[in-house]
């Protein structure tokens, strides 16, 4: 849609992914050498965001020349460090990829760090759900700017944060849970039980039917959520349809996510019919042998990965799908009673893999976590 809209943006695009390929290539090799890349990979998801959701090409062709310098440097500096204003994000200049690359360290149990006073601009509830509500409704030819993104982003990690008052040592007001359970409450289609992005187009709007939205909402409010019934007929639907409205991305299948089509059908199995179940448990079997044939070489290797997706993502993301599908542990095994005898082996291949990537990568650590190891 982008695209169509604003031609210049996608002709910087196709010009500068020579540029993009070999970098991430290089960061893929750096980061199976337990190298920490952590700048270079927040600078270039800003290009991605400018690139794919924006009209900037000022902005874009900056961002660029702002990568290029950093991966010309000698040792690029590392953002696994709080800056100033306690945010995580310091190789990014945008407000919502800061709290993103800020949001694992701040959640985790053991955060001791800098208090995040880059929160500070959505710590009341009018400004918070002035932001919110920015970000229902893209207007493309009118804004420049298809605001799906950071409306993922933002509501994932302001869920979490805001209802789990983390981190322990940042006050949220207390004023700001209604706010944000009332925002979450309205969003959702009772059509099809989704969450999704809406554009306003000559004066009429489409309302999607978002996975990766739908996925965070469920996931981080545990299921409280309504519609499931209607939400499981739509995610079966989309079966076939491309991300966002869809379970496959470019190249088809991803563990990224399949995750996210697994816990959707977990967190809403006890609600679900007994034809929803049956094609539910159809549909993880043959997800589960997709996972196991294609994704994961023999030697715990992962083969096939999202678009743009970081190595220790890419393990995180497999290893949550098999978590989540039971595969390592047959008490979460709530679709099926087959045994899986190969799993603790496939378990410890996975492990020697996550060990080697950077000791401070936050996805590296909740990985190891899935696997229930330290």
């Amino acid at each position: 849609m982008m695209a169509m809209c604003f031609p210049a943006m996608a002709d910087l695009y196709r010009a500068i992914r020579p540029d993009i390929r070999p970098l991430e290539a290089r960061l893929d090799r750096d980061e199976a050498l337990g190298l920490d890349t952590s700048c270079l990979r927040q600078a270039l998801r800003e290009l991605r965001w400018r690139l794919e959701y924006t009209a900037d090409v000022i902005g874009a062709r900056a961002n660029l020349e702002r990568i290029r310098a950093l991966a010309a440097l000698p040792e690029p500096p590392c953002a696994t460090s709080p800056d100033e204003t306690g945010s995580y994000g310091a190789c990014t200049e945008v407000w919502f990829l800061k709290l993103d690359a800020s949001v694992d360290y701040l959640l985790a149990p053991d955060f001791n760090g800098k208090p995040p006073r880059f929160l500070d601009r959505v710590n009341d509830p009018d400004r918070l759900e002035r932001y919110l509500e920015s970000l229902l409704v893209s207007r493309l030819a009118e804004e420049g700017v298809d605001h799906r993104k950071e409306l993922n982003f933002a509501t994932a990690d302001l869920v979490r944060l805001i209802l789990w008052r983390r981190p322990k040592n940042y006050r949220w007001d207390p004023r700001l849970e209604p706010v944000i359970r009332r925002f979450v409450t309205h969003w959702q289609d009772p059509a099809t039980g989704f969450f999704g992005a809406t554009y306003e187009i000559g004066g009429q709007r489409l309302r999607t039917a978002d996975l990766s939205l739908t996925f965070h909402m469920a996931r981080y409010l545990e299921g409280r959520i309504g519609y499931w019934p209607h939400l499981i007929d739509t995610l079966i639907e989309i079966r076939d349809e491309r991300y966002p409205n869809g379970w496959l991305d470019e190249e088809g299948l991803t563990n990224h996510n399949n995750y996210d089509v697994a816990t959707l059908f977990q967190l809403g199995w006890p609600q679900l019919r007994t034809d929803q179940r049956q094609r539910v448990g159809a549909e993880l079997d043959r997800l589960l042998g997709w996972c196991l044939a294609t994704a994961i070489s023999p030697d715990g290797t992962i083969v096939a990965r999202a678009k743009s997706e970081s190595l220790s993502e890419s393990y995180y993301f497999t290893i949550a799908f098999l978590d989540t599908v039971g595969y390592f542990d047959p008490a979460k095994r709530f679709w099926t009673d087959r045994a899986f005898p190969e799993a603790p082996a496939l378990r410890s291949r996975l492990e020697r893999h996550v060990r080697r990537l950077h000791h401070a990568d936050p996805m590296a650590r909740m990985a190891l976590e899935r696997l229930s190891v330290s």
